[in-house]
């Protein structure tokens, strides 16, 4: 018997008949072949379990087809199947307990800015109290309002769109289900006040019940150098254990030409945005809370978790305790080098100011920090102190100035 494996391959036996098998759905199939009479009967199990239909059409010599729709006979006869069918995998309570999800390769890629461990809570709910703002659920919006009540105005959250092929993220080149685009604008303190246009695009996907992707891109108009950089965020929700699930949020500031203040965009962008994520995880936790799966044994594995988590904050504080302990030592030798190699060849002249030479330049220099003295003495006191310290800088002047006077009147005496 001659076979080319493939989709739609025939299948030509010793007297001349043929089977053409075309498999309608499912992945992972393997085929069994078994000769019966003049035909051929084809059967396919798939790896993920289940009745799996099958379309086979049988050619004869004289042109003549029949088109057979079967099942698994195995299946339909409860038979107990063959040797060849591969054994399902059955995670044990223990296992389920440990399941942890691999790591977000992008979110590696980002400075993590946010976690926090929701316990009861499937992927399906925290998304939707999250990220579908209402839409096809009984869950309220959470998105719009939040960017509200932090002072946007103008806030609009565009429905979920998806497409065939799906969606392409710009900075991490990954695949997507889904697509929005959220606007706003608030009043930025710049050189004045200065309104802010920002568009946040946003992509989701969610692998089954196991994790939530939800990335969003920022651009903002409105400020100066606002067209040097996009911040990236990205909340990964995957699943922990049998029931709960671990968010975390990554953060990246994307520079699309060279900017002069890069480093102060880059931090104050991220401190910015690290507060408003932080708030808005904040107000995600409390939404899940409503739909929390109350679960026997989450005590004892919290214990667990709290034991891990401390045990982890030791071996952290013993290693950082560590090298404040080598700091004395370090400094020690530091300062001792120093006195050395350095001392002998500084001159304490160097540290001071360059003495005034004449009259006029020393009442100069005093003026200078009699000035420099008000503004800092009147700084975070009482308008009754500022009063008092004025009275007493006035006085200060006035002594300058009968000082100024004496100095003149001696160099006239000399020169006549």
């Amino acid at each position: 018997m001659k076979q080319v494996r493939g989709l739609g391959s025939r299948i030509t036996d010793k007297d001349g008949s043929s089977t053409v098998e075309d498999t309608k759905i499912g992945t992972f199939f393997k085929n069994r072949i078994q000769k019966m009479g003049t035909g051929i009967k084809t059967a396919t199990d798939a790896v993920t379990g289940g009745v799996v239909e099958k379309l086979v059409i049988n050619k004869r010599g004289d042109g003549s087809s029949d088109v057979l729709k079967d099942q698994d006979e195995d299946e339909a006869n409860g038979g107990g199947g063959s040797e060849d069918e591969p054994a399902v995998e059955v995670m044990t309570n223990e296992e389920k307990k440990k399941f942890r999800m691999p790591p977000d390769d992008t979110l590696q890629k980002m400075i993590i800015i946010g976690k926090q461990k929701v316990k009861g809570v499937s992927i399906q709910d925290y998304y939707e109290v999250a990220w579908s703002e209402g839409n096809d659920c009984d869950k309220e919006p959470i998105y719009g309002p939040f960017l509200t009540s932090c002072g946007k105005n103008d806030v609009k959250v565009n429905k979920w769109e998806s497409r065939e092929g799906g969606y392409k993220g710009d900075w991490c080149g990954e695949s997507y289900t889904q697509q929005r685009i959220v606007t706003f604008n608030f009043m930025k303190q710049t050189i004045g006040q200065t309104l802010v246009s920002v568009q946040h695009t946003q992509r989701c996907r969610r692998i089954e019940n196991d994790r939530c992707i939800l990335h969003m891109s920022l651009k903002m108009k409105g400020f100066p150098y606002a067209d040097c950089f996009v911040v990236e965020v990205r909340h990964v929700a995957s699943r922990v254990g049998e029931n709960d699930i671990l968010v975390e949020i990554g953060l990246h500031v994307r520079f699309l030409k060279s900017c002069l203040f890069e480093s102060k965009i880059r931090t104050n962008t991220t401190a910015e945005t690290t507060k408003l994520q932080m708030d808005l995880l904040a107000l995600i936790v409390e939404g899940c809370k409503s739909y929390t799966k109350e679960i026997a044994g989450d005590e004892e594995d919290e214990e667990e978790e709290e034991v891990d988590v401390e045990e982890e904050f030791e071996e952290t504080a013993e290693e950082s305790k560590d090298i404040i302990c080598d700091l004395p030592f370090i400094r020690f030798f530091i300062t001792l080098g120093a006195k050395i190699f350095l001392w002998p060849f500084i001159k304490l002249d160097l540290f001071d100011p360059f003495p005034p030479t004449t009259v006029d330049e020393a009442l100069t220099n005093v003026r200078r920090r009699v000035g420099l003295l008000e503004k800092i003495s009147c700084d975070g006191v009482t308008d009754e102190q500022k009063h008092r310290v004025a009275k007493e800088l006035k006085a200060i002047q006035a002594s300058l100035k009968n000082i100024e006077a004496i100095t003149s009147i001696s160099k006239k005496d000399i020169v006549s």
